[in-house]
């Protein structure tokens, strides 16, 4: 007979609601009029180590930690001084688990309004959590997605918390468990149970959850291996493979197709993924929650939105919108298009817009005219910087002293003859010693602020060739004309997707019916945990994912067992493909319709917005050109002023400046 009461550590009954939901370990209840709070029941009493750390822990709870953490607050027993049944801790209600958020097919069924900006948000507050579960000296140990929901405000909260490492009393009660895809380099190939953990491994798991939010679920270990053998994520994590970093190709990796680029994430953010999957130098930690919260919050407040779709969020520094390029290369939608709020609609074309008005008014701007980099000479005469006095006592001393080696070598010569190889060689050595090195110094000097004034020069040209010529105009304007032309197809694009959709009723029907089997959700043989982690980084969440072409680039699914595995998966798709019923009644779903219709509207909305900016933007470049060819005009004089200074003062040492060296390269 199951258990229906049971009492607190105070004596107090505990009548038992609803059951919520069960595992392997124990079952979850409503706890009757306690609506806040819920009971985990363990199928078997608590050993004893395990009463113990639950009763710590329900002495530490405290608000810092029942905000973010299923945390228990109290224990339960069958009889008032039995054994530890189980334990109660606050109810999470409207949470989903982080893997829902993350992956793209899930989003949509259960985010659909989230956007990059949203998945930055919950990466912050995961890493706040983390920082308080740190701050009270606790560890969590079994990093891994099934112990993080979120909710539709991007808050987190953790949950198996009586899992957690907890430190109470001098005593440190250990985490048994854990999950290999998310276990730090150095605890792999090790036995969970009684391994002692550190903050600086929840660190490692903090870092691949942070990655999986921002590059849509992808692991940062499941890449391409360039090697024959097979490449275990477990393995790939112990070896520091990090398949998306700068030194990836090092270690014989290559990142998925169709995932956001590395170079897309500021520079603060990549390099706190780095130090946190790269081999550790000795003292060196990885980046702690703080570390993570900061640069996180930062990258929150230096976005912006895409023209296209109001959904794609991406750093201000970058020219153009990742989202966009990633969606037309792999054909998938990232990022749902929203429906526009029937309060507030948002504006789907700008009123009395006409094309030609509009197209005339930019071509009225005239391009800035094509001009050449000058090569301004300068004006006055330049006077070399004569020699002070020591220095010329210095040269005149040096050509005395040379004088006199010459003549006495030569008499020598004359004199022996046969000795010329021993004379010649002893009047170098002789003259080196002997000669005054300030005036070498001084010729070095110059020569090197020649050297610079050169170099200016060079850098200038560049200014010029980046800033200063029409370039910048010319691809803006080829920009615009690209927006026209795209603008006068869209009517014409809108009604052959509509008429797409009436004609492939059935395609959309049975992709409708696959994307609403997922993978994670099917018991499929021989299809394990690291399994579906690679899937998910490739982009295989649903049966409608699911290709020959598609697996045969997943790691994993190749030869041998990868092939079974494979043909696992496609033989599940075919099975439900069987189960699917093609209705010819149904028509096209309206909100389909609806969403394609409106994706063409702010298609029309925001190109209309870039056209009626166009003269002015072009305007502005041009006027930007022109104030940065007076810019350059005015350093290029001085440049030539420095340049011919510094060759006239070299001309001191070199009286016949006829050598290719002292002429003026331009």
């Amino acid at each position: 007979m199951p258990v229906t009461k049971l009492y607190s550590s105070a004596g107090h009954a505990v009548e038992l609601g609803q059951l919520l939901g069960q595992g392997g370990e124990g079952a979850v209840h409503e706890i009757t009029g306690r609506p806040g709070f819920v009971a985990k029941i363990y199928h078997q009493p608590a050993h004893p180590d395990q009463a113990c750390k639950l009763e710590n822990m329900a002495r530490q709870a405290h608000p810092a930690l029942l905000d973010i953490a299923a945390w228990p607050v109290d224990v339960l027993r069958i009889k008032l001084q039995g054994a530890v049944q189980g334990f109660i801790m606050p109810k999470v209600n409207g949470y989903q688990e982080i893997h829902s958020l993350y992956g793209p097919s899930h989003r949509k069924r259960t985010f659909p309004h989230a956007d990059w900006s949203f998945l930055i948000h919950a990466a912050r507050n995961l890493a706040s959590a983390f920082e308080a579960i740190h701050a009270r000296g606790h560890v969590i140990g079994d990093v891994n997605p099934g112990n993080v929901v979120v909710s539709a405000q991007a808050l987190i909260r953790l949950i198996d918390c009586d899992s957690f490492q907890i430190s109470a009393d001098d005593r440190l009660f250990l985490c048994n468990v854990g999950v290999p895809q998310f276990t730090a380099p150095e605890l792999q190939n090790r036995r969970f149970h009684g391994l002692r953990r550190s903050a600086d491994h929840d660190a490692f798991g903090l870092a691949l959850l942070c990655f999986h939010l921002l590059f849509m679920g992808r692991h940062p270990f499941a890449g391409r291996y360039q090697g024959r053998e097979d490449m275990p994520i477990e393995r790939a994590i112990k070896e520091h493979r990090f398949a998306f970093g700068p030194h990836a190709a090092a270690w014989r990796m290559e990142a998925p197709p169709h995932t956001l680029p590395f170079t897309a994430l500021p520079r603060s953010v990549a390099d706190l993924f780095e130090r946190a999957f790269v081999p550790l130098a000795i003292g060196q930690s990885r980046p702690k929650p703080r570390e993570w919260l900061l640069v996180l919050e930062r990258l929150s407040r230096e976005l912006r939105s895409c023209g296209r779709n109001t959904l794609h969020k991406y750093p201000r520094n970058l020219s153009h919108c990742p989202w966009c390029e990633l969606e037309q290369a792999s054909g998938a939608v990232f990022f749902a298009m929203p429906r526009p709020q029937p309060a507030k609609p948002s504006p789907l074309r700008y009123p009395d817009f006409d094309l030609d008005r509009v197209w005339k008014r930019i071509l009225a701007v005239t391009p800035p005219a094509v001009e050449r980099m000058p090569h301004p000479d300068p004006t006055t005469p330049i006077t070399p910087i004569p020699l002070s006095e020591v220095l010329q006592r210095a040269q005149h001393g040096n050509r005395i002293k040379t004088a006199v080696i010459v003549i006495a070598t030569v008499a020598a010569i004359a004199i022996h003859p046969r000795l010329s190889w021993l004379w010649l060689p002893l009047a170098a050595i002789l003259w080196s010693l002997l000669q005054d090195r300030t005036i070498r110094r001084e010729c070095q000097r110059r020569r090197l602020t020649l050297l610079a004034a050169r170099r200016e020069l060079a850098d200038l040209q560049i200014a010029w060739q980046q800033r200063a010529s029409d370039q910048s105009f010319t691809t803006a304007l080829r920009g615009l004309y690209a927006l026209r032309d795209r603008y006068r197809q869209l009517p014409e694009a809108l009604q052959r997707d509509l008429q797409s959709l009436e004609t492939d009723r059935r395609r959309i029907q049975l992709q409708t019916f696959l994307e609403n089997h997922f993978i994670n959700d099917a018991q499929i043989p021989g299809i394990r945990i690291t399994d579906r982690i690679a899937l998910e980084s490739y982009g295989v969440e649903t049966a409608a994912d699911i290709t020959a072409q598609v697996i045969r680039t997943v790691p994993g699914f190749g030869q041998r067992l990868g092939r079974q595995r494979a043909n696992a998966l496609l033989d599940w798709r075919q099975a439900l493909e069987a189960q699917f019923r093609y209705d010819p009644q149904q028509g096209v779903n309206p909100a389909t319709v609806a969403d394609l219709r409106l994706q063409y509207q702010q298609q029309r909305w925001s190109i209309e917005r870039e056209l009626l900016a166009g003269s002015d933007e072009l305007a502005k470049i041009k006027v930007d050109i022109l104030k940065q060819r007076a810019q350059l005009n005015i350093a290029l004089i001085r440049q030539a002023v420095r340049e011919a200074q510094a060759q006239a003062d070299l001309r001191i040492f070199y009286p016949n400046p006829g050598g290719l060296w002292l002429r003026r390269r331009i």
